[in-house]
């Protein structure tokens, strides 16, 4: 077990979720056109999705590497 992978794949997974939070506050707040909107939330969501996924692998490859 590496603290070190745990540590890095817990932190990227909270700012994964943190991400999204954030994004479903601020979102009805913006006054954007609907293409604008789609784009941005298109967006938001291939970066949270990439912190998610990066993070899930450093915990299980510290769990089991």
């Amino acid at each position: 077990m590496n603290a070190e992978l745990l540590a890095f794949g817990a932190s990227a997974l909270a700012l994964g979720v943190g991400v999204l939070v954030a994004a479903r506050r601020l979102y009805p707040r913006l006054e954007l056109p609907d293409d604008a909107e789609s784009s941005l939330q298109l967006l938001t969501a291939m970066i949270a999705g990439i912190l998610l996924l990066a993070g899930l692998g450093l915990v299980l490859l510290g769990l089991f590497g």
